[in-house]
């Protein structure tokens, strides 16, 4: 009898060893499957994102096909917002409804498609493994853990969806381990037909106004004489441009930097009486400013108080 336990008690060990016994590539394929996913399928539902205090409730409807990706968001509480994606171009919908701003140099990912379409170069600067399997949405999930390797990024904790790969939950923490941000589908369809009428901006009567200034093609990248000497490691430039925002009626140097996962915005613009400096934050969302000769220069991005301090102390304009 005490040899038969034995043996019981070394194969039920076995078993939950082997259980346990990822490798960072299987986690590495569970990525893979949520970027495919978030690109490939089609479906549509409700989600939840909680940032600070506030909390948004947004529909998506995702469509592939032969021409590429569509997408409509509509924000269901709050400021009506409805913002349209056909491929590349981002049409966003203001809160009047007869203005449509046009963009084609949004860096920002939207859920469930928050990871980038390389995503090799993560494990670089992430701890990534698999945890266990929980229920989101009423569907089975597979929990995938990003731990940061330094002080420059959030962790991220992914629940997957273990039949499609969709991503139906995520979570952002600080290096204090608490959650900044969520998003979690309430009510989820994958699979099926959807019709392009579903994802296609009414523009007929509305006035475009594009990111890049009103009437503007897109503009090919730009120098704009300002240097960033050291961004932390792993983040790159990735995009430089002028850019008109939301209210403002002058366009703004605007410089992004992302690690394929996170990313930080410098925006440049002259010193005026509304100027703020200093550091500031909402949620997931840092924000740091300081003034450079006449000019404000303003870092801020879903990262920690690090990262855009570090970016913002490195700009200088180059002589």
């Amino acid at each position: 009898m005490k040899q038969l336990l034995a043996a019981w008690m070394l194969l039920v060990a076995a078993m939950a060893s082997q259980a346990g016994d990822t490798t960072p590539d299987d986690a590495m394929v569970w990525l893979q499957r949520i970027t495919n996913a978030a690109q490939q399928l089609n479906y549509s539902g409700s989600f939840v994102y909680q940032h600070g205090q506030q909390v948004e409730t947004s529909r998506i409807t995702h469509m592939k096909d032969a021409s590429g990706e569509y997408e409509k968001l509509v924000t269901l509480d709050g400021r009506p917002r409805q913002i349209y994606r056909n491929n590349d171009e981002v049409y966003c919908f203001m809160p009047d409804d007869k203005t449509v701003m046009v963009d084609r140099h949004r860096v920002k990912k939207s859920f469930p498609a928050l990871l980038p379409p390389q995503i090799a170069g993560l494990s670089e600067f992430y701890e990534i493994k698999l945890g266990g399997q929980e229920r989101v949405a009423g569907r089975e999930c597979q929990v995938i853990i990003l731990t940061p390797k330094d002080q420059y990024r959030y962790g991220h904790r992914l629940w997957a969806d273990t039949q499609t790969g969709l991503l139906l939950k995520a979570s952002t923490w600080s290096e204090k381990k608490q959650i900044v941000d969520q998003f979690a589908f309430t009510q989820i369809k994958i699979g099926g037909p959807i019709d392009r009428s579903e994802v296609k901006p009414a523009l007929k009567g509305k006035r475009l106004v594009r990111s890049t200034g009103e009437g503007t093609s897109q503009p090919l990248p730009i120098d704009s004489g300002w240097d960033v000497s050291g961004a932390p490691p792993g983040f790159k430039k990735v995009n430089e441009m002028k850019r008109v925002l939301p209210g403002a009626s002058m366009p703004v140097n605007h410089i992004v930097f992302s690690d394929g996962l996170a990313a930080a915005s410098v925006f440049i613009e002259p010193v005026s009486e509304k100027s703020t400096l200093g550091l500031s934050h909402q949620g997931a969302l840092n924000v740091y400013s300081r003034q450079v000769g006449e000019y404000q220069v303003k870092v801020l991005g879903e990262v920690p108080a690090a990262t855009v301090m570090h970016i913002g102390d490195a700009v200088s304009f180059r002589k």
